[in-house]
Parts: structure tokens; sequence; C-alpha cells
């Protein structure tokens, strides 16, 4: 999740061009150690997604299936959503279809794919990477399952029209990430199952897959309201403040101008905390996001990368990947590869 909303208003919203902060495709000149069926955690080193998981007082904010060393990854993931142009910026900053169904979604991708996900072009990542792999059979039969026997579809790459990626379905249809499912995962871990948006997160996507190769319903956890209305505040003010950030002294100057009658960077906070708590992701008002943070019957049920690996307040029951320790994350099996993630 490193790139969900790193950035969520860059300069592009006034007509400016910016190099990509992300290096959508590239090589790798060594496939990673994760075994196959390994799930693979990184830490971002910065973004309102990490604000989050710090709020709830966990650490990993992604995760991802192994295939092993030479092969390739599935996870669930979503570049940053578009600005609209002007005017409607001003009000409605970020495009809500793309906020909402966060694309690429469910995927595929080879290790060139994952390296560059991982990567920018500067070769910065995450601060923390590692995978656990614990029942190593059935952990197998999880990444053999999501890789030979589910349904998927192929599309090319949107970096690179030469490159293939796998998308995989679910209930017939691809699968967008879903920031609501951060307040509610609904039936994503069941089978069959179903969710807002037909949208998962990284560690709802690998409950799914833990159910559908017959190793067992990973189980949720609810978060008391205390700590819902913390990561509310913490979604809206960490959006807000990576807006003005990224803007620098152009949110006084440029927007003051463009914008005279509106706080851009608090309407992208509140667009973004509206997503996240109620699936509301075309509005910018704060209404919505404030009335799940101030009542007081709100919690929220839901599988974070945490759980998935047995951490924090989770029991090492909760997969078969819980019971293991984690092993640092090297690059170091032979191969050259080039790959995309988007």
């Amino acid at each position: 999740m490193r790139r969900v909303l790193a950035g969520c208003l860059a300069l592009s919203a006034l007509g400016t061009t910016l190099p990509a902060a992300a290096s959508e495709c590239g090589y790798t000149a060594a496939g990673w150690n994760a075994p196959n069926g390994a799930v693979v955690f990184s830490r971002s080193d910065d973004g309102p997604i990490r604000n989050v998981i710090d709020a709830i007082g966990e650490f990993r904010t992604h995760s991802m299936l192994s295939h092993g060393a030479t092969g390739g990854v599935t996870h669930a993931t979503m570049k940053d959503p578009e600005q609209h142009s002007l005017p409607t910026v001003c009000g409605t900053p970020l495009k809500a279809g793309q906020l909402q169904n966060g694309y690429p979604g469910l995927e595929q991708i080879n290790q060139g794919g994952i390296y560059h996900y991982l990567y920018d072009a500067n070769g910065h990542g995450p601060d923390w990477t590692a995978w656990q792999l614990g029942d190593a059979v059935g952990a197998a039969r999880i990444a053999d399952s999501l890789w030979f026997n589910h349904p998927y579809i192929s599309d090319v790459s949107r970096a690179d029209g030469s490159q293939l990626i796998d998308r995989p379905l679910w209930n017939g249809a691809r699968v967008p990430y879903s920031l609501f499912q951060y307040r509610d995962v609904e039936s994503t871990h069941q089978i069959p199952g179903n969710a807002a948006n037909n949208g998962m997160m990284c560690s709802s996507f690998l409950a799914y897959a833990h159910n559908y190769a017959g190793r067992g319903i990973v189980t949720t956890h609810t978060y008391p309201h205390e700590v819902v209305a913390n990561a509310a505040n913490t979604i809206h003010w960490g959006v807000h403040g990576q807006c003005k950030s990224s803007l620098g002294w152009f949110e006084k100057a440029a927007l003051t101008v463009l914008c005279p009658f509106s706080n851009v960077c608090t309407n992208a906070g509140n667009q973004v905390a509206n997503c996240m708590s109620a699936n509301r992701c075309d509005v910018s008002t704060g209404g919505i996001w404030k009335g799940v943070r101030d009542d007081p019957a709100t919690t929220a049920t839901s599988i974070s990368p945490d759980r998935i690996g047995g951490w924090s307040v989770h029991p090492s029951t909760t997969t078969l990947w819980a019971s293991d320790y984690s092993h640092q994350l090297q690059w170091n099996s032979g191969g050259n590869v080039y790959g995309c993630w988007q």
C-alpha cells in the first residue's frame, strides 16, 4: 500500500506536469527469497495508510502472496487517484470513481513488476519488509490454487502495452481496491462472499485466498469506537497534510487565486475519509465521516495485515501463516525479469 494516497493533490491539479513518483515497469536482477505460498509484508515509509495503521496500534501496511522465488505475486493495491481539472478540483479534488474503485486492484504480476511496485526509480522503498510461511504445504496449496485454478482475465499494462497482467475475478468480475474494506470487509473472507464495489484490499484478499484453498475462514476483528474515531481523524488529517506538503507554497499562492472560496486540502481529506468510513467517495464535505467519528455506537470490522500474520492483538492461530516468525525479505535468486505492476 505504499503508493496509496501518497500525495493526493499533486501539482498536476494546477496544470503542472511532474515526473511519476512510482516506477511502473522495469527489471529486477534477482527474484526474492519468499517461498511459494509465503505472505510478504511491508511497512510503507509515509502516507495516510501508514498513519491509519499506526492509529489502530498496528505495524504492517501491505501484504502479498508469493508464488516462489522466480514466480509471480498476487496482491491487491491501488495507485493514487487522479485529480479533477479546474474548476471541479476546487470542490471535489479527487476523481470519485478512481477513489472508490482503485486501480489496478487484484492482480498477478512477476518479479520485475513487484520490485518496481515496492521501489521507485531511485531505489527508495518501504521502511521494512519480511515474509512468513508457517504451514509450508498448506501455504503452497493457497498459492497454487490462486495461480492455477482461479478464474482470471488478462489485459495489457497501462504503462507498457507489450506487457500482459492477469486479473483474478471474483463473482465473475474484476476486483478493484476498496478503501471501505478498512471499515467493513463484509463477507469478503467467506465463500460465497460479497462486498461493496466487489472490492478487496490487500489483507482481505489473503483472507479470501486462505478460504478459497480450503484452509479455513479467517475471522474478522472488531475495532472499538475510540479506535475508529482516532483512525477517522488520522485519515482526514493525513490526506490534508499530504496535500499541503505536495503543493508547498503553491497552496497559498496559486490555489488562493484559482480556488479562492475553497480549501482544497480540507476537501481532499474529507473525500478520502468519507470513502473509507462510509463508501461515499464522491462527497467532499465533512459531515459523513464526522458522523461516523462522533457516533459512539460505530465500530469497524476488518482483517488487517497484522491479523494475517498473527501480530499485535491478533492470535497466532488466525491463519496458517501466523505461526511463523518474520523472515527478512531478500532479492537474491537468479534471473533478470522485466515486468509492470499497473
